[in-house]
Formats: C-alpha cells, sequence, structure tokens
C-alpha cells in the first residue's frame, strides 16, 4: 500500500482527471496541481443540508472542509467525520452514499457513482486498543455568548484550548488560525452534540474519549496544577 501511495504521488490532479470528466460536476472551486477542490453536501431529513469543499488529493486522500455555517471550525474532516458532523448515524458504512455533488445537470449524484473515488483507497480504522482520543470541546465567548468549539486531535490544537481555558476573558477574536468573530452564528445544539468521539457519534462523554490526562495534552512549560500534578505523578 505504501508503495501505491508514493506512485500515485507523482501524479498531478490533471493526469488523474480529464477535462471531460471534470466537465460533468458543477461546483468545481479548484483545480491545481497538488488537488481538485468541489463542491458537496450531506442531507438529513432532520437538519437539511450540510455543505462542505471536498478535495481529492493524487495519492487517494479525501478531506472536506465542513461549511454548515460561516466559519465552522470541522475542517480537514474524512469523508467519515464529515457524514458524522451531518447528522448521520451510519456514516461509517454508507459514507460514499450520503455525501453528494452536483452534476452538470445540478442534480446531486451521490460519490460512489462518480468518477471521483477511482483512486479512493482508505479504508476506515478504528482507534487502536489503549490509543486515546480527545473529543472537541466548547468554550463560551464572554462578549456574545456563544459556544466556540475547539477540536483536539493534535498537540497543537490541545495547547490552544488549554490556553483558552486559562483565558478566564476569551473571545471569538481570540480563536487563532482561523478568522472568527462574535457575527458568526453558533452550532446548532444538535450539532454541539457531536463530538467525535470514536464509540458513538453523541456520546455525552465516556472512557473513549475523555481523557484525564497524557503528554498530548499536559505541557511541561505550564504551571497550573493539572499539568503540575500530572508531571509529579509520571
Amino acid at each position: 500500500m505504501t508503495y501505491l501511495y508514493q506512485y500515485l504521488s507523482l501524479y498531478k490532479v490533471a493526469d488523474m482527471f480529464t477535462e471531460k470528466e471534470l466537465e460533468n460536476f458543477m461546483g468545481v472551486l479548484k483545480r491545481g496541481s497538488d488537488y481538485v477542490e468541489i463542491e458537496c453536501g450531506c442531507t438529513v431529513t432532520k437538519f437539511g443540508d450540510t455543505n462542505g469543499k471536498l478535495r481529492i488529493f493524487p495519492d487517494g486522500r479525501l478531506e472536506i472542509d465542513c461549511q454548515c455555517y460561516r466559519g465552522c471550525p470541522q475542517v480537514k474532516l474524512s469523508p467519515i467525520e464529515f457524514a458524522k458532523h451531518a447528522g448521520r448515524k451510519t456514516a461509517i458504512q454508507n459514507w460514499k452514499s450520503q455525501i453528494w455533488v452536483n452534476n452538470k445537470e445540478g442534480r446531486r449524484e451521490n460519490l460512489w457513482k462518480t468518477c471521483l473515488l477511482k483512486y479512493h483507497t482508505d479504508t476506515f480504522r478504528r482507534p487502536l486498543r489503549g490509543q486515546i482520543i480527545h473529543r472537541d470541546e466548547f468554550i463560551r465567548c464572554t462578549n456574545c455568548n456563544k459556544d466556540r468549539r475547539f477540536l483536539l486531535r493534535t498537540k497543537e490544537e490541545c495547547r490552544i484550548y488549554h490556553d483558552a481555558v486559562a483565558y478566564k476573558d476569551w473571545k471569538c477574536s481570540d480563536m487563532p488560525h482561523k478568522r472568527m468573530s462574535c457575527n458568526d452564528a453558533e452550532e446548532r445544539e444538535s450539532r454541539k452534540a457531536c463530538r467525535a468521539c470514536p464509540r458513538t457519534a453523541k456520546c455525552k462523554g465516556c472512557v473513549r474519549c475523555v481523557c484525564f490526562g497524557c503528554s498530548m495534552c499536559k505541557f511541561e512549560d505550564c504551571n497550573c496544577r493539572a499539568c503540575v500534578d500530572f508531571l509529579k505523578n509520571i
């Protein structure tokens, strides 16, 4: 599999999809040397449409930036994560038929019916036994009183959340790496319930997604009680 990815990485997007193939779609946003970007979406009867931007890379990887509202922090999602974020409960098995793009006639077409997946080889991998997962967390802006989501998938993201919690006067404008203001819409309550637990989409907190301290979310250069106690105990 590694050799396949190395081989495909030598290709450019232009080598993957012909002009004729891409002409079959509406909403092609960008076509560069490293990926092609196209509008996509996922529909749930209860919540309506969740729009996004799908990026397809030469090695077959797929990434989706959610656009359910302006400033949504859910970016670089896998198709499964995007479908779950939209409210789909069977995304692991059925994401290829739940995520759609618009064809040139303006009709929605499921991904599995298109040529966009012809290089996709990734499969869903459950977290390894003992692997620590940090669920998404929320902090309320002291100015507009809206809850803002923080992703905790990397050490950098954990540090951003850690510092934001310590800052008692945190505001939307303090969110790093992206623009967010108090005028941006707040996530719906139904979406807030989805916090990236690997066990179930709307988990309220379990041993699979709640971490009480690890090397990724505790920091040697921080003097807070939680970090100091963790480092002493290890």
